[in-house]
């Protein structure tokens, strides 16, 4: 298995840094995702003790307020470039790659108290950025990682969920239910990636995330169908999805509604109304409840909005922020 790259502390890294082949074509891939947004971003590494390697993409304005954005659990980092050129003239954009997706390193998250571990290695990230309490945006899982930033260690600034966040439901959708019976994963996972490993995170993309494709680059296919090989995520996924739950009942970490409203950071929820996991109805209760939080809804817009063609996702994220 790859040990990752090896540069001075603090230069950016380019494909050619890392050192498995598969690395390799997923650090070409990000960086032709961000060519096609025509974005100046750095690919950076730090090495923590709860997780190992974590990889993050940084841009922006150095001198900027931090932003620190989390994916879901299925979605690398670079899901959020998109997002990039409505913040980075004013702000400091960091995107870590969650361990056992992307660049990060694939630990195993089985036999962990997974409240801590989730954001174990986030901690270590923002203490070697020098970062106190960032302005965050979290989708689904990272969504349950924001929550837990807030609550358990006072880390965020202004707390932003886009997209249906964990944290609010231990009602998880079918597929998801299914992925947390030990041996089914595999067999599921198995089957869903039969044939072609672009068409097939196409597919993936439109069954889970968005409603319409129409604005999602061929390139950002290919950059998820090189994150099928990456050394260890296969046992890594695994081991999360069976971390989430057991025989298709979610971890109580997964419905902490009762703590979230006490959370009293500034906080805005985009919720589209075709998101696959759960309706705006599941998370409305919840922001009514909390001292400062704003509800917007997208009519239309899937579990990942800012990708849909159209949305006003990245308008409402920056006007939150400036505000």
């Amino acid at each position: 298995m790859s040990v990752g790259p090896t540069v001075p502390e603090g230069r950016a890294l380019s494909p050619d840094d890392w050192h498995h082949p598969a690395e390799r074509r997923y650090a070409d891939a990000q960086a032709r995702l961000a060519d096609h947004y025509d974005l100046a971003v750095e690919s950076h590494v730090t090495e923590t003790d709860a997780a190992g390697r974590v990889h993050y993409l940084a841009g922006g304005n150095p001198d900027g307020d931090p932003v620190l954005l989390l994916h879901g659990v299925g979605t690398p980092a670079a899901t959020w470039l998109p997002l990039y050129p409505s913040l980075t003239d004013e702000y400091r954009v960091y995107a870590p790659d969650r361990p056992g997706l992307g660049l990060s390193a694939a630990p195993s998250y089985r036999d962990r108290d997974l409240r801590s571990f989730l954001v174990a290695y986030l901690l270590e990230l923002l203490d070697d950025l020098a970062i106190d309490r960032p302005h965050v945006v979290g989708n689904s899982h990272g969504g349950l990682q924001s929550f837990l930033l807030a609550l358990d260690h006072d880390r965020v600034d202004r707390l932003q969920l886009v997209g249906a966040p964990g944290g609010v439901s231990r009602d998880l959708p079918l597929m998801v239910r299914l992925l947390t019976v030990r041996g089914l994963n595999r067999v599921l996972l198995w089957l869903l990636s039969r044939g072609d490993p672009v068409e097939n995170a196409r597919q993936s993309m439109q069954r889970i995330n968005v409603v319409d494709t129409a604005a999602i680059p061929d390139v950002f296919y290919e950059l998820l169908a090189a994150g099928q090989d990456l050394p260890g995520r296969p046992e890594s996924q695994r081991s999360l999805a069976t971390a989430q739950g057991s025989y298709g009942r979610a971890h109580p970490l997964f419905d902490i509604r009762n703590e979230i409203v006490r959370i009293d950071r500034p906080t805005q929820f985009i919720w589209g109304t075709e998101d696959a996991f759960y309706p705006p109805t599941v998370g409305r209760p919840v922001a009514e409840k909390m001292p400062t939080a704003e509800f917007h809804e997208l009519p239309g817009d899937g579990h990942t909005p800012w990708l849909e063609p159209g949305a006003n996702v990245a308008e409402l994220v920056r006007a939150f922020f400036d505000e």
